[in-house]
Order: C-alpha cells, then sequence, then structure tokens
C-alpha cells in the first residue's frame, strides 16, 4: 500500500467550514397561517407585535440579542408595529442569568434580572414561537433559572498552542469568533470560551519583564473580550500555572526559592511555600485581569498534565512525601492553597467579578485516588472553584465484565468513584464544583463536528446536577461543533428533570422539526442506546479505527506496522496491530460491541429515512 501519494490538508485559512460558521442560522418555521387559533387558550400572532423595551442596558450589551430577535420576527412574515405589545422589562429574580416570560390573550412580557437573563429568555421566546405549528403561543408562564452558572467551550476551529504545531492565536490575525459563530454559540446557552496563555508571555512582575510579544497578544486578547462579550459570552483564559522550571532557567537563578521538588521530567517543580513565590503568583495574575478588563476567570490545570507545583512531583494514584524543603513539612493539599490563594487574591484585585477554577487533570483509568485528593477538595481556598473529569476512573460492565477508562467518554455517563468522592469533598465546605466533560463528541470518536445523542448527555447532566456542579467545561479542544450537542446542553442548564429523558428530547426536537420531532427524538433513543456499546477502553479510543471509519488502511498481508496515535497528526497513517487498541477487551468482544453500535444505530437511521 503506497500511502506517499495522500495529499497535505488544506491550510486553515481554507477550512470550508468557516464560510459556515460566518452565515446566520437558518430560521425554520412550522407554522400554518389558515389555521384558527383557540383565542382562550393561545395569543394570536397574526395581527404583529409592537416592542416595548424598558430594560436597562447603558452598555448595549443586548443589541445582538435584539438584532436576532428582529430577524427572527421578519422571518415570520408578521406585520411590524402591530397591536400586541411585548414588553422586556427588569425584574429583581434571586438568580443571575434566569429568566420569566408571561404570555397572556393580551401579550407578552418578558422579564429578568440582568442582561444575560434576558438574553436567554429572548432565544427562549424564539424557540417557543418556532416549535409552534401556527403563529400563535400558549399563554402561560415560564420561570427558567440556571443550575450551571458557566457554561465554558471553546473555538471549534482555534489553534492548539502545544506540538506539533505551537499556533498562537494571540499572535495571527484570524478571526476566529465572527459574529453569526457567536450567535450560534450564545443560542445553544454557552456563556464562556477559553483560550490558552501563559503567565510569562503576558504578565510583567517585579521578578520578570514583560515579553517583546505581550503588548500584541494583549490587544488582541481586549479585543477578542470585547467581540465575544457583545453576545454574553466571557473569554477564560486557560492555563497550566505556575510552570515548572528548567534549572538553568533565568527566573530560576534570580530566585532560588521557587525551586521546589524535581520533577517526573527532570525539571523543578515551582515551590509556592515561600512569600517570594506567593508574591510573583499574586503579580502575574493581578497585571493579566488589570491589562484585560472583563475577563470571565482564569481555568488553570493544578494538577496533571504537566507539572506545576511540588504537589505535581507526587501522582494522583500515589501517597509518598514532597521531597522539598518547605512542601514537605506541611500537607499536600496546603501546596495547592497556597499557590491558588495567591492567584486569586491577584485576580480579585484587579477584577471583584472574575473567577479562579482549579482543574485537578487526573486521567487514570484506575478507579482508586490517593487520600490526598480528597483532602485536597475539602481545603480548596475560599472562592475557588474546584473541576474534576467527570469520567476518569470509570468503571462500567460491558458483556459481563467491569471495563476501566479514564478520559474523555460520551458513551460513559459518569459520575466515575473518583468524582463523586471530589463532590462529596467539595459540597462538605459548601464549596462550588465544576465537571469537565465532552458535549459534541469525545476521544472516542473526534473526527466528526458531534455525535447526536443527546440522550447520553440528559443523564450526564442529570447526574452532574445530583453532584452538585455548578460551572462546567464542555470541551477540550474538540466535541464543540455548533449544534444539536451543544444546544442540547445549553437547554440542560435550566433543566429541573422533573420529567423524563424522552420528553426532553421531544421539546429539544420541536424547535427545529415541528411535527416530525417524535421521529427525530425516537431515532436519537437508539443512537443513544447505539453509542453505549462503544468499547470502554482508552487505548480504542486513541490508537483504534472508529476515528478514520472507511479510509482505516486495509492491509492484504501482514504487516506488523503500529497504530498511529488519533489526536495527534503528525503520524503516519495506522498500521494493522490491532491488538495495540484492544486493552480491555479481546478482539472478539471489541466486535461484537461494534456491531451492537452499527445495528442500533441503523435503526435510527432508518426512522429518519421511512
Amino acid at each position: 500500500m503506497n500511502l506517499s501519494t495522500i495529499p497535505a490538508p488544506p491550510e486553515r485559512e481554507q477550512w470550508g467550514f468557516l464560510k459556515d460558521l460566518h452565515q446566520p442560522e437558518p430560521i425554520r418555521l412550522h407554522w400554518d397561517f389558515q389555521a384558527a387559533p383557540d383565542q382562550t387558550r393561545l395569543l394570536d400572532l397574526r395581527p404583529g407585535l409592537t416592542l416595548l423595551n424598558r430594560f436597562p442596558d447603558p452598555e448595549k450589551l443586548l443589541n445582538t440579542a435584539f438584532q436576532d430577535g428582529l430577524r427572527f420576527l421578519q422571518a415570520t412574515g408578521l406585520p411590524a408595529a402591530g397591536p400586541i405589545p411585548l414588553q422586556l422589562q427588569q425584574e429583581a429574580l434571586p438568580v443571575p442569568g434566569s429568566y420569566r416570560l408571561q404570555v397572556t390573550t393580551e401579550g407578552i412580557t418578558l422579564s429578568a434580572p440582568d442582561c444575560e437573563g434576558l438574553r436567554h429568555g429572548i432565544f427562549f421566546l424564539e424557540d417557543l414561537a418556532a416549535e409552534q405549528c401556527l403563529p400563535a403561543l400558549p399563554c402561560g408562564t415560564w420561570e427558567r433559572t440556571p443550575w450551571l452558572k458557566n457554561r465554558i467551550s471553546r473555538c471549534f476551529f482555534g489553534p492548539i498552542k502545544r506540538p506539533p504545531f505551537n499556533r498562537d492565536e494571540l499572535l495571527d490575525d484570524l478571526d476566529y469568533y465572527p459574529d453569526e459563530y457567536l450567535n450560534r454559540l450564545a443560542h445553544e446557552g454557552i456563556n464562556g470560551l477559553w483560550l490558552t496563555i501563559t503567565f510569562r508571555e503576558l504578565a510583567e512582575t517585579s521578578f520578570s519583564p514583560r515579553d517583546p510579544l505581550a503588548p500584541q497578544r494583549l490587544e488582541k486578547l481586549r479585543r477578542t473580550v470585547q467581540q465575544c462579550r457583545r453576545y454574553g459570552i466571557k473569554i477564560w483564559l486557560f492555563s497550566i500555572e505556575p510552570r515548572h522550571l528548567e534549572k538553568e532557567d533565568p527566573l530560576l537563578l534570580a530566585n532560588p526559592a521557587f525551586a521546589g521538588a524535581l520533577s517526573y521530567a527532570g525539571t523543578h517543580c515551582f515551590c509556592p511555600s515561600s512569600p517570594q513565590a506567593q508574591q510573583y503568583l499574586y503579580e502575574s495574575t493581578r497585571d493579566i485581569f488589570r491589562q484585560v478588563p472583563n475577563l470571565g476567570g482564569l481555568i488553570n490545570i493544578s494538577h496533571g498534565e504537566r507539572p506545576t507545583t511540588c504537589l505535581s512531583s507526587v501522582a494522583a494514584t500515589a501517597d509518598h512525601d514532597i521531597v522539598c524543603p518547605r512542601c514537605g513539612k506541611i500537607p499536600k493539599w496546603q501546596v495547592h492553597a497556597n499557590a491558588l490563594g495567591a492567584m486569586l487574591n491577584g485576580i480579585r484585585e484587579a477584577n471583584p467579578h472574575a473567577e479562579l477554577i482549579s482543574w485537578l487533570y487526573q486521567p487514570q483509568p484506575i478507579p482508586e485516588r490517593a487520600q490526598w485528593t480528597f483532602e485536597l477538595a475539602r481545603n480548596v481556598p475560599e472562592g475557588v472553584t474546584l473541576q474534576y473529569n467527570f469520567e476518569s476512573g470509570a468503571c462500567k460492565k460491558q458483556l459481563s465484565r467491569a471495563r476501566l477508562g479514564g478520559d474523555y467518554w460520551l458513551s460513559y455517563v459518569g459520575p466515575s468513584p473518583a468524582f463523586s468522592r471530589i463532590a462529596d469533598g467539595v459540597s462538605s465546605r459548601n464549596g462550588s464544583l465544576s465537571a469537565k466533560i465532552q458535549v459534541g463528541c469525545s476521544h472516542e470518536v473526534a473526527t466528526v463536528p458531534f455525535v447526536s445523542v443527546p440522550g447520553l448527555l440528559y443523564q450526564k447532566y442529570a447526574a452532574m446536577r445530583r453532584q452538585g456542579c455548578s460551572s462546567v467545561m464542555q470541551c477540550w479542544y474538540f466535541g464543540n461543533y455548533p449544534g444539536i450537542m451543544n444546544r442540547a446542553a445549553g437547554q440542560l442548564a435550566y433543566e429541573e428533570f422533573r420529567d423524563d429523558e424522552q420528553s426532553f428530547l421531544l421539546r429539544l426536537a420541536r424547535p427545529q422539526w415541528g411535527r416530525h420531532a417524535q421521529t427525530v427524538a425516537n431515532a436519537w433513543r437508539h443512537f443513544t442506546r447505539a453509542y453505549e456499546n462503544y468499547p470502554l477502553s482508552n487505548d480504542m479510543q486513541y490508537y483504534g479505527p472508529m476515528q478514520f471509519g472507511p479510509i482505516w488502511p486495509l492491509h492484504l498481508k501482514i504487516e506488523l506496522l503500529p497504530l498511529g496515535p488519533t489526536w495527534k497528526p503528525d503520524y503516519p497513517p495506522s498500521g494493522d496491530c490491532i491488538g495495540e487498541c484492544l486493552e480491555n477487551h479481546t478482539l472478539e468482544e471489541a466486535l461484537l460491541l461494534s456491531r451492537r453500535i452499527s445495528s442500533e444505530w441503523d435503526r435510527g437511521l432508518r426512522i429518519l429515512q421511512d
């Protein structure tokens, strides 16, 4: 097989889907203008609406939502400036982001305590109108309150600031946040987007000068923040800080107290337990958040992925001493608290409304974690939200045997035993908890925009609510394309789970599919049943054939060529050593589970085709 003729992929600026993301999302209506509404139960919209806007918005942050609502009204064909009042007003509802919609036979009133509540109320009103079969609204009152405060995703085509490409979106001229793309995300309930930074590339402190490229980065970051604010979306910085230090790093040579335990990479972990170290972290976050107003906050991997503080010298499954003259004398949770407390103080001094999420990235497949991880959850500094992978350490019975999985899983609902214990620790101190999940797709098959299994999201979000989550990070670098999975996640953030999964799927389908909604919801149910059979095996995700589908190379003869990692584009196509991806399963078991996925998925497709 000659693979040398495979063409190179197009450059980022030539990606075809970018044109799609610049276009307004189509408005779909299912109205029969000839049908006569029941005037006692429905508000007949045919005479037309008049907007009575009494909502205070000095920064004009709602202009994009008003423009969206106007475009929707124009698409309906209803008369402009009609006799039916649509009143927008401020009301002191107890939870930010909530709203109340009241429809009577006399008119419509939409109330909210803040701009974002009103924004999502407008979108809800549009969906309510779109799902009707005639130009009328049912009379009633809908009050919706988000139990997930922060719903954080990422730009689908934002560059990856790590090998092999190392492209920094703050240093190029590509617009990663076009208006219609942001409008789609806002409609889907997303109110935060993360992008990657490092402290030393942005911050000026008394310990380090500002990087020569920092002004360019900061200027684009400010523009990005302002662009996204127009759609009610906050920009969150993502970092893995404090960074470990090479032994000859000038910052370390000038500040020996920064030298902590040796990391697994042979570098020095950053020791956060000296006054100088805490001052450095405080000044770093204070400067960045002063330079860029209106940031949503910072998501920081504090343990995992790569070395940070002295705590990184201890794995999540180990409990040995920290070999550091300072951190070795204090509890492990205190090491974490020393770093996070200083970072939070800097953030809050610059921006009292910004938040800090500390992410323990502990992806080990085994369910057990060292006791110190749960002690840490009980001792997070006040004001810091603790984030944990919802599925890492997963255990699920497949084909009568227990299987284990690490990160990340859409096919496994969760929570893992480790997440549940972390949640218990956070709740014991009335702290804030965030779940790291994948909404659109995961490593299982990350080569598609999303996998249409909203039923699994219903189950996952119901479990997240029971665990006490108040924030969610919806994706890593993939799993964030606009579509039905994002839309489901946005609705589930307001869901009270008073009815069952199938009822939710029907409500989800109605605005876009109208009278076909029940058919679509039934198909989704089969897709969910199918996808649950994905082999729970990290090696199947990372090296298996699911990502490639029909382009998986087939060999007529045994070649014994290795499999390539599915998440790295700089490897040759996979070979035929299929055993490298089996891990938890025999080949026969993997084939049986794959057949179950295929056959049940086909049942759903036949429903749609019929």
